[in-house]
């Protein structure tokens, strides 16, 4: 915790709480290492025969793959925001105007990266599922000559 926070706390000033700086840091490593040991199992498993490589277990995947991948943005974002302030206030500048009221407002930071975030999201996520990001389709390589 910050040492004005701590001071701030200690002066019967009310606060909400986060979650610490190490364990964001366990939550975002977990999910990260959760997406790398599902694609490896996964692999190994279609590679051996016993998961069938048909539509309904693409989807699936796909599916699994993009929450997990929508988990690790979400997580990374307090773990984020806690480095930069944590360094701001280790540097020394935790008696500036703009980094005490930063730190203050750590949790309303998080919170409108993470709307931000979840408004973006609701806008891509049925265009691409309109635009066929998620089909069961067969997957069809794009011709060399056709990239850019």
């Amino acid at each position: 915790m910050y040492p004005m926070v701590v001071q701030q706390q200690q002066q019967g000033g009310h606060r909400e709480a986060m979650l610490s700086l190490r364990a964001h840091a366990l939550i975002t490593g977990g999910i990260f290492a959760a997406l790398i040991i599902l694609a490896v199992t996964g692999n190994i498993l279609q590679d051996q025969g016993l998961i069938a490589d048909g539509a309904a277990m693409r989807i699936a995947a796909q599916i699994v793959f993009f929450g997990l991948c929508v988990a690790l943005i979400f997580s990374a974002i307090p773990l984020m925001v806690k480095l930069v302030l944590g360094f701001q206030v280790n540097v020394g500048n935790a008696d500036r105007a703009v980094v005490r009221s930063l730190v203050a407002r750590e949790r309303t930071i998080v919170f409108t990266i993470w709307a931000l975030i979840a408004l973006g999201l609701a806008v891509a996520i049925p265009a691409a599922i309109r635009d066929g990001a998620f089909d069961i389709g067969e997957a069809t390589p794009v011709p060399a000559s056709s990239r850019r």
